[in-house]
């Protein structure tokens, strides 16, 4: 993958913005491995979902003041959108989904100016 920073290499890693930091770095994970066409499709999934796991458990392990990601799993999947284009999408554990939904929830009700 591209060398950049990783959201839990960060010092801000933490609390709700951790959420936000980790939804960044899916993206890029999933887009990365998506757009491997030389490979076969099962071996990039293969290899994309060990990515996830590591990243899920840096996240577990660095960001500071949330629980969020604390016995969760995510599930890497293949879905053809209506361009028949393989994407990769994450799939989250109920938990991992519930903080995400609470997250989404406090951002639609922040006063805009």
């Amino acid at each position: 993958m591209t060398a950049r920073p990783w959201g839990y290499e960060r010092a801000d890693c933490r609390g709700d913005f951790a959420l936000s930091l980790f939804l960044d770095d899916i993206e890029h994970l999933v887009d990365h491995y998506s757009a491997q066409t030389g490979e076969q499709l099962e071996a990039r999934l293969f290899r994309a979902q060990a990515a996830a796991n590591k990243l899920l458990q840096a996240y577990e392990k660095n960001a500071r003041k949330t629980d969020a990601f604390t016995h969760q799993f995510i599930e890497i999947k293949c879905i053809v959108d209506g361009q028949d284009k393989q994407q990769f999408v994450p799939i989250f554990s109920a938990g991992l989904k519930t903080q995400l939904v609470r997250l989404l929830n406090q951002t639609n009700q922040t006063t805009r100016h």
